[in-house]
């Protein structure tokens, strides 16, 4: 007895000229809820901040160009709140392209791995559920600020410019909402 394999090709797609239209078999996928909707979210929430406000590309104070990954430092340097994988190389200056020693690093794991550079002790930039050992919050708040020197202390963030308001900044909301997201365990959500 022979046996005949049929071959059923349907064809998929439509004439149709925008994809995820009314006559397209395959819609667009639906939009994931918001795992946990009672919490703030670091992607939706956090990230908007920062990219608005301190790490817009190249032009935020901490945008990819001030960021200096050391490999003898631990791979710290000032800190990149541009939301890309970065640290592999140097951005500017005259090591332009060269590599740093140091891997890539994403926003979220640079906020939680890396120290504070400026601190002689180990600070964390964000402490999960620690507003109060949370650096972030002392830069944000202009309060128990580390040393850049012997004689300086660092600046709040965004830093005071009397003579040139500074176009970045961080609303009142802003602030809370940074806070909030840091009380609640600052997850990567």
């Amino acid at each position: 007895m022979k046996r005949f394999l049929i071959i059923l090709i349907a064809a998929c797609g439509s004439d149709s000229s925008t994809p995820g239209g009314d006559d397209d078999p395959m819609p667009d996928a639906p939009v994931m809820p918001d795992p946990d909707p009672g919490v703030v979210n670091f992607k939706t929430e956090i990230v908007p901040i920062f990219d608005k406000s301190c790490g817009t590309g190249t032009t935020g104070c901490h945008g990819r160009d001030a960021y200096g990954a050391n490999a003898n430092m631990d791979c710290r340097g000032w800190l990149a709140l541009e939301n890309a994988d970065l640290g592999d190389v140097f951005y500017a200056g005259p090591s332009a392209g060269d590599p740093t020693g140091c891997g890539k690093i994403a926003l979220y794991d640079r906020l939680m791995t890396l120290d504070v550079w400026q601190c002689s002790a180990a600070t964390a930039y964000i402490a999960p559920s620690n507003v109060a050992d949370s650096y972030i919050m002392h830069k944000i708040n202009g309060t128990g600020l580390c040393k850049e020197s012997s004689a300086s202390v660092s600046d709040p963030m965004p830093p005071p410019q009397p003579d040139n308001p500074n176009p970045f900044t961080l609303s009142a909301a802003d602030k809370a909402l940074i806070q909030q997201w840091i009380a609640e365990g600052a997850q990567n959500n």
